[in-house]
């Protein structure tokens, strides 16, 4: 009987994918719900809302982004300074997006997550940005930035309202 009962679970599970391989993937990508109108270029506004180090981070900035898409890779830049880099979306509900953009070094990890919501020409949101330092491999601090965000649409889908280009 013992025999039998492991001849037939053999049988079962010969040839049965490993179970972490077999993710089930919808036949679109978040990058594909991202709302059209996040694409484009964006005058930001951040004010600052947390700090566990108000020495390091600004309380108030202007910078500009431009979100564009390629494939199903999302990029973030900002074409006054030349910093660029991929996001990874990790959520959409309908008009709203939370995205984190990571950059790892040796002795620091940096990981900002915004959360966005669409309003036409506008959005707003949170961005909160983490950095990890290290030393000889261990952690030896971590500095937090919570910033409430208003952006306005600078060019893009739609943008020709702001510009008084119809």
């Amino acid at each position: 009987m013992k025999r039998a009962l492991i001849m037939i679970f053999s049988v079962l599970t010969i040839g049965m994918p490993v179970v972490a391989e077999t993710v089930i993937r919808g036949g679109v990508e978040l990058s594909d719900r991202v709302p059209k109108g996040f694409f484009g270029t964006w005058k930001v506004t951040s004010v600052q809302t947390y700090t566990n180090n108000p020495m390091l981070f600004t309380e108030r900035s202007t910078d500009y982004w431009n979100l564009s898409k390629e494939d199903d890779v999302i990029t973030l830049s900002n074409p006054v300074s030349g910093a660029i880099a991929s996001v990874t979306v990790k959520e959409v509900k309908n008009n709203q997006i939370t995205f984190t953009r990571r950059k790892t070094e040796s002795n620091e990890n940096v990981t900002e997550t915004p959360t966005l919501t669409l309003n036409g020409e506008n959005f707003s949101g949170t961005d909160r940005i983490v950095i990890e330092k290290y030393k000889y491999g261990e952690l030896i601090s971590t500095d937090i930035v919570e910033y409430r965000i208003d952006a306005v649409k600078v060019s893009g889908d739609g943008a020709g309202k702001i510009l008084g280009v119809r």
